[in-house]
């Protein structure tokens, strides 16, 4: 068997009826040196079996047998028992193109990064809306080091799975998924790696088939679900913080962090108008407690509205519904300008929301 150029870490848990589909478009490759790392994630189901027999009929797939811990687990055994220069996830309900490998692999060599950020499609594509298909759709840049452009004017957020890393980045910066966070841990890893990275670089090539979230799933009910949604975020944004303070990241970027605040959770928990954002807003105050982010020397870093959103989260109580008015149009002049802060004004008082 050629020395594999790229590792494809899949997580496996009660995925027996899209298995095979997912390993099938390894198989399809149009290179040959890959390696297919198969995490079964101590699943119930016939899934092992159906990994088993992938390893038996082509050396390239491993198994690695786990305990159930969940899918950062699963993706942090699969990193551990990669052995490629370049690590790259594929979930187990979703599928390759058949040449991702051989343009991820090339894509490297050519920019000589140590992260790559490509697109990918919807499954089915008529399950796609207008936010997911543009997250999807990265342009061709590429990014010496750190840029806030890159986390919040770069279509290269959230979906770990379509972000491939140098092996040698990964261990050296100490970075994994953490598995503290259940929901939302691609957002801190994309934290992590751009965070950290000499050089990244983003292609617009669609080199994956994402199975849109199923209705009833853990994702669909977060879509809808708000203050459970908005909760959950405060805990992945303290998960980004806490790392990105264990190289002094936070202080650096302080601005930035205010912003992903503003961005993740403040905006979206103004809209509950008045004392429905209150439980938001008390957990806000906890989590920035101590840190960089809520002093003044770092707001005074940042842009006007975007101190004031959080200065009015570290009173950990909710504004009155005309507070919260002026504080998001104000937040969306900053962001798309007199008119389209309008506009979104109108829309919110209709009830209308990005999807």
């Amino acid at each position: 068997m050629a020395t594999p150029k790229i590792s494809v870490v899949v997580p496996i848990y009660n995925v027996e009826e899209c298995l095979a589909w997912c390993l099938d478009s390894l198989l399809a490759q149009d290179m040959p040196d890959w390696e297919g790392v198969l995490v079964n994630d101590g699943s119930p189901d016939g899934s092992r079996d159906i990994a088993a027999a992938y390893c038996e009929k082509d050396a390239r797939f491993t198994l690695v047998d786990k305990p159930n811990g969940g899918l950062s687990s699963a993706r942090n055994a699969g990193i551990a028992a990669s052995t490629a220069p370049i690590v790259a996830f594929l979930d187990s309900d979703d599928r390759f193109t058949p040449d991702a490998c051989r343009v991820i692999v090339d894509a490297f060599e050519r920019e000589d990064c140590d992260v790559l950020t490509f697109g990918a499609n919807p499954y089915p594509l008529e399950a796609g809306y207008p936010w997911l298909n543009y997250v999807l759709s990265p342009r061709d840049v590429s990014f010496e080091g750190y840029g806030s452009d890159l986390l919040f004017k770069e279509a290269s957020r959230p979906f770990a799975w379509r972000t491939a890393c140098k092996r040698e980045f990964l261990l050296g910066n100490g970075i994994v998924f953490d598995e503290t966070v259940k929901y939302g841990e691609d957002q801190v890893f994309d934290f992590a790696v751009y965070g950290r990275s000499r050089k990244t670089a983003l292609i617009s090539n669609k080199l994956y088939d994402y199975r849109v979230a199923r209705k009833g799933s853990l994702m669909d009910t977060m879509r809808y679900d708000d203050e459970t949604r908005l909760l959950e975020h405060v805990k992945i944004y303290s998960a980004v913080m806490a790392d990105w303070q264990r190289d002094g990241l936070d202080v650096q970027y302080a601005d930035d962090l205010a912003y992903f605040l503003c961005d993740l959770v403040l905006y979206d928990a103004l809209r509950l108008l008045g004392s429905d954002c209150g439980k938001v807003f008390a957990a806000v105050a906890t989590a920035l407690a101590g840190s960089a982010v809520g002093s003044d020397a770092a707001l005074a870093q940042c842009a006007p509205s975007v101190a004031a959103m959080v200065r009015a989260a570290l009173t950990s109580k909710a504004p009155n519904a005309r507070a919260c008015k002026k504080l998001m149009f104000d937040y969306d002049v900053l962001r798309f300008g007199r008119l389209g802060a309008c506009k979104r004004m109108a829309a919110n008082a209709l009830g209308k929301r990005e999807v």
